[in-house]
């Protein structure tokens, strides 16, 4: 048996269903709060809904299940929300893991799976490594940061694997982050679009890239561990507005709304994913003019 917390979510949901067509045994824990769009093909999947800061019935639902392995995605992490909601985002990103870890070790699960983020270093124009400064610049990077510091504590008495991940884009999103955004006024029937900095440089990863690897480290032996969980490639919001204007075959001007500036925003944030290379024998499968190709097909903005 399998948990998947945050399974209805936006990565959750294809790791889940990367998990079914693997013949595995999956359930989620989802307080349902933000459900993807378009899940009829997880109708069969056993859903807990459960408020994962609820102690006890996630006590009672990890004792029912006995899973062997857990993975960790319930969160909070569109950063305008958790800006707005700081003690909200406390208590789920870190008292909701707690609760769940307690629960996992104290039912004898094998292996907890935390999903965290790039958000957790500081600004840097290189590539992250694992090793690199902690310096988050914001409640939600704060909040991951004391959430593995909860695993760490607590790593002697089950494995646990720490995957930053960075920018994930795909089908199924449930937040208005940008590529979300950008398509939303796309299919307003606007080329002129109102937005914040454009200039900034992420590292995007296809959601089935992110599912695939979570799902190799989850069976991979060892103790604790921490990975970085991307491409290791950049993109500026200006480079991803051209990649939907190519593909649209029309042009896409850009109006600056200051009031779209995020207060703390990093400008850069690359990862090193060496040590993922190394220890998965894996690289990412879809370039990022494919998943954006896929998003804007799923979309109905291409075909």
């Amino acid at each position: 048996m399998i948990v998947v917390t945050g399974g209805l979510g936006f990565i959750g949901n294809e790791l889940v269903r990367q998990l079914q067509a693997a013949g595995e045994e999956v359930a989620v824990i989802d307080n349902e709060n933000r459900v993807a769009p378009h899940l009829e093909d997880l109708q069969t999947v056993p859903v807990y809904k459960i408020d994962i800061t609820d102690a006890l019935k996630i006590n009672e639902v990890i004792a029912l299940l006995k899973p062997q392995r857990i993975y960790h995605l319930a969160a909070i992490h569109y950063i305008p929300e958790c800006n707005e909601f700081p003690e909200r985002t406390i208590r789920v990103n870190v008292e909701g893991t707690l609760s769940l870890l307690n629960a996992a070790i104290k039912h004898q699960c094998e292996h907890f799976i935390m999903a965290s983020t790039g958000a957790v270093y500081g600004d840097s124009p290189k590539q992250l490594t694992e090793e690199d400064v902690i310096a988050p610049v914001d409640i939600y990077g704060l909040s991951k940061w004391f959430a593995e510091d909860l695993c760490r504590s607590k790593s002697a008495e089950i494995q646990i694997t720490i995957c930053r991940l960075f920018n994930n884009i795909g089908l199924r999103e449930t937040n208005a982050h940008i590529v979300p955004e950008i398509i939303k006024q796309l299919k307003s029937g606007t080329r002129l679009l109102q937005l914040g900095n454009t200039s900034t440089i992420r590292d995007y990863i296809s959601t089935k890239d992110t599912a695939y690897a979570l799902i190799q480290l989850g069976i991979r032996k060892g103790l604790y561990d921490v990975f970085n969980l991307a491409t290791g490639k950049g993109a500026s919001v200006n480079e991803l507005i051209d990649l939907m204007a190519h593909l649209l075959g029309e042009k896409i001007s850009i109006e600056t709304d200051p009031a779209r500036f995020r207060k703390a925003d990093k400008e850069v944030q690359l990862a090193d994913i060496s040590k993922l290379k190394q220890a998965l024998n894996w690289q990412p499968q879809q370039s990022f003019k494919e998943v954006i190709a896929d998003v804007m097909r799923f979309e109905g903005l291409i075909k």
